[in-house]
């Protein structure tokens, strides 16, 4: 947070309220600065349908087509489990991004153009960062997948942790007949040898 161009003393704590003790005069500027994450919410009723938010902004993908889109977003996730290395952000537009060709603007925009609230999330292979394992992402009768299970404990503190959460997942998986025992080595061998963004 800045005041008039200046950094205010202190360090905002989330949850709480952050006080600038000052005297204030007319024209003094505050700007608050708050990271945004790309996150998803699911629908109730179908876990691979999703909508996208980049913090409290809901995004919708301007396309025309009458059927769900597909997109994938695990590869390029974030150690945080921000979701926003995925998309590329549009000059000059704020809060808009695009995905695999598709732009992706702020719903409240409300422009005539046809939109999709919700995508259809399509991981059908397990990848970390820049590195496919070769192992098809398999999935519950409920629709969760492995990649669902591992990022849902995001953030990670680090690759380690991530490498140890890919690792207790395989094992469960493996253990309930969901994947093999070889191609879950492939799993953990992958997650071990990618490079993430923090």
């Amino acid at each position: 947070m800045t005041v008039n161009g200046r950094e205010a003393g202190g360090t905002p704590v989330p949850g709480t309220y952050f006080t600038v003790s000052r005297t204030w005069r007319d024209g003094d500027v505050v700007r608050v600065t708050m990271p945004f994450r790309l996150r998803v919410e699911k629908a109730p009723d179908d876990p691979s349908l999703q909508t996208l938010f980049h913090g409290p902004v809901n995004l919708v993908a301007r396309n025309s087509a009458t059927t769900y889109l597909e997109f994938g977003l695990y590869r390029n996730a974030a150690l945080s489990g921000d979701l926003l290395p995925s998309l590329a952000p549009v000059s000059g537009k704020p809060l808009h991004f695009t995905l695999d060709g598709t732009e992706f603007a702020p719903f409240h925009e409300g422009t005539e153009d046809p939109t999709h609230a919700y995508v259809r999330r399509a991981e059908p292979g397990i990848v970390f960062g820049n590195s496919d394992s070769g192992v098809a992402n398999p999935a519950r009768t409920d629709g969760t997948t492995l990649l669902d299970e591992v990022w849902a404990q995001a953030p990670f503190r680090g690759k380690p942790a991530l490498v140890a959460r890919v690792r207790t997942v395989v094992d469960a998986w493996v253990a309930g007949g969901l994947l093999g025992a070889a191609d879950g080595a492939k799993v953990v061998r992958t997650a071990r040898g990618a490079t993430y963004v923090p």
